[in-house]
């Protein structure tokens, strides 16, 4: 009768044990569902890796394959919140004629693999049949407020079954994100300081798809600066707010302030996916870096 107590507690004891891990593990992964009905995990320590980071340029046009290795379309344009230094979603093209009957969707980048450098193709991890059922991006969805509205993204993140990271936030309280944009918008668009003066325009955006980052705004500076002809600067993009009266971006920046910031030249791009060079460049402007393990980002939503 001892030996039969004796084993109950004991395995009373190990299915608490095995609870207990089990509540650790769900704290430290998120489970999400897939198109072929298999569960995986999606580590949150994601959120600070610093993975191969592309320009955008590269990136809009690219082929999108499926996890069924089947041919989707192309990558139309790329929404992103420089509030919150995320990319919010894709919109990826199919079918149709110079616009005219084309299949639009939005999907979270977070569904694309790792980006090899030299790829001309990206890959998502979900099924085409998916992909087709999904909501389409319509022109009346690509208005400026709907781009924005928290409601609309929920959507998005739920239907593939990704993780909402603003759940619990100011930005998802107020109903919408603050500050964001399509990035074919973005490219070229003039960067103001505090005093309506124009210091540069943004030349090219910096993004890491899979972790859905965006990682750097580049800033060519205005030629009135005298800080070279082809000098560009990589910043964080909680740099810049958006002034919607005059379309711009505005910063506090300085010239000192550029002029001693980590820069390269047009034809020599800085190799964006080290660690070490985007951590001089988070530092250099005050900035913590989301990628550097134990800190979290600052201004941020």
């Amino acid at each position: 009768m001892k030996q039969r107590t004796h084993g109950i507690v004991l395995s009373a004891a190990f299915a608490g044990s095995l609870a207990a891990s089990a509540t650790a593990f769900a704290a430290d992964t998120n489970l999400s569902h897939d198109s072929s009905n298999a569960w995986r995990t999606e580590s949150l320590s994601s959120d600070r890796a610093l993975g191969h980071v592309e320009r955008a340029n590269k990136l809009i046009g690219c082929e999108v394959l499926t996890s069924d290795n089947q041919r989707f379309g192309k990558i139309d344009n790329i929404v992103v919140d420089l509030s919150s230094g995320r990319i919010l979603y894709a919109i990826i093209g199919s079918g149709g004629f110079l616009g005219a009957g084309e299949h639009r969707v939005a999907v979270p980048s977070t569904l694309f693999t790792q980006v090899p450098a030299d790829s001309t193709a990206l890959q998502l991890n979900v099924d085409k049949q998916k992909l087709m059922s999904a909501q389409r991006f319509t022109a009346d969805t690509e208005k400026d407020a709907q781009l924005a509205r928290v409601e609309f993204v929920n959507g998005i993140y739920q239907y593939f079954c990704q993780r909402q990271w603003w759940q619990g936030r100011t930005t998802a309280n107020i109903g919408s994100f603050g500050n964001v944009h399509k990035v074919s918008d973005l490219v070229s668009m003039r960067i103001n300081n505090v005093n309506s003066e124009t210091i540069g325009k943004v030349d090219n955006i910096a993004l890491d798809l899979p972790t859905g980052r965006l990682v750097y705004v580049i800033l060519m500076p205005d030629s009135s600066l005298n800080l070279g002809n082809d000098a560009l600067y990589a910043m964080p993009p909680e740099t810049f707010t958006w002034n919607a009266t005059d379309k711009l971006l505005v910063s506090d920046l300085t010239k000192d302030k550029l002029a001693s910031a980590p820069h390269f030249a047009r034809n020599e791009w800085a190799d964006l996916s080290n660690p070490s060079w985007a951590l001089r460049v988070y530092k250099h402007y005050g900035k913590q870096p989301y990628f550097e393990k134990g800190l979290e980002p600052t201004g941020r939503q």
